[in-house]
């Protein structure tokens, strides 16, 4: 049992586009609303969407880019808070991570879909 929820994972790792799209649908039979269906799609398929983009920035550069992306992360959940701070001057952690997660999500998406081209080429050329 074990052993298939680690190959599911590691699916969704590998192709986590179908990953958003089953948690979407499922989501659309739940709730029957699409906004919530895709804010429930952004927030549990965004670690996917990570994990996948550094192991394919690994891949293709032959170095790891794990402290470098944790860095990034850290850096923006900073700027978000300082800016709570700036202009609220309260800072809600929960609002703070849930737009950091937003963020995160179109970043890794798009960079997930440029390395795929990316690795495609490299592959084709090399």
């Amino acid at each position: 049992m074990i052993d298939i929820i680690i190959y599911l994972f590691s699916f969704f790792i590998t192709i986590p586009i179908l990953a958003s799209f089953i948690v979407y649908i499922g989501s659309m039979i739940m709730e029957r609303n699409k906004i919530k269906a895709i804010h429930k799609m952004v927030t549990w398929t965004t670690l996917f969407y990570i994990i996948a983009v550094t192991i394919m920035l690994a891949l293709i550069f032959d170095k790891s880019f794990l402290g470098i992306v944790l860095i990034f992360l850290l850096s923006v959940l900073s700027i978000i808070i300082f800016i709570q701070w700036k202009t609220r001057r309260d800072v809600q952690l929960k609002k703070a991570t849930k737009l950091l997660w937003r963020i995160s999500f179109l970043l890794f998406f798009v960079l997930y879909g440029c390395l795929a081209i990316a690795g495609v080429i490299k592959y084709l050329v090399a």
